[in-house]
């Protein structure tokens, strides 16, 4: 014969282990942005990112250049279904921030060439252009170029990263940029 305490052990492991199978179930059968996906949104062609250049030769002995930039990115709360960020376990949405286009944001920029890894830097020099938060969600990227000495068009291509910082008084660093002489990313 089980003897009452027992009885309550067993009773209270089942329901505990009961709550963690239905909560494993319930965390691994939801998809974590199942609303949308982002190359199903419209996307505006006349709006196209867009960089320009202060200083087109590199700054006296420095592999550096500074650039205007005109950015278009970020989505409605409708388009993620109020699902795009996640924070402390609770699903939200921040306007201006990820997949899109239809927030402009205008920066200038210090581009970086880093002569012994070949790689380019782009160092965001207007520090609350993407708000006051330590990290932004910043989306692929390209943006047409025009070389004021030849006209000829390339684009700069930005791949999708979260952009961090040490805090809201420092730039946002923007690593593993290229150049391409076509548009290699979607801007969605």
């Amino acid at each position: 014969m089980l003897n009452f305490n027992t009885y309550l052990m067993k009773k209270n492991l089942f329901y505990c282990l009961m709550a963690v199978f239905m909560l494993a179930f319930v965390c691994f059968s939801c998809k974590k942005n199942d609303i949308f996906s982002p190359s199903e949104l419209p996307f505006d062609n006349l709006k196209q990112n867009e960089a320009t250049w202060i200083n087109p030769t590199p700054t006296k002995g420095l592999n550096e250049w500074l650039l205007k930039l005109k950015i278009f990115l970020g989505h409605t709360a409708d388009q993620c279904g109020d699902k795009c960020i996640y924070i402390f376990g609770i699903y939200g949405h921040a306007d201006c921030r990820g997949f899109g286009n239809i927030c402009e944001k205008r920066a200038e920029a210090k581009l970086s060439l880093d002569t012994i890894t070949g790689e380019y830097t782009l160092v965001i020099l207007d520090v609350d252009v993407f708000g006051n938060d330590l990290d932004y969600p910043f989306p692929d990227r390209s943006f047409i170029i025009t070389n004021p000495q030849n006209n000829v068009e390339h684009w700069l291509n930005v791949p999708e990263q979260v952009l961090l910082r040490a805090n809201d008084q420092l730039p946002f660093i923007i690593d593993s940029v290229w150049f391409s002489e076509y548009q290699e990313l979607d801007n969605n």
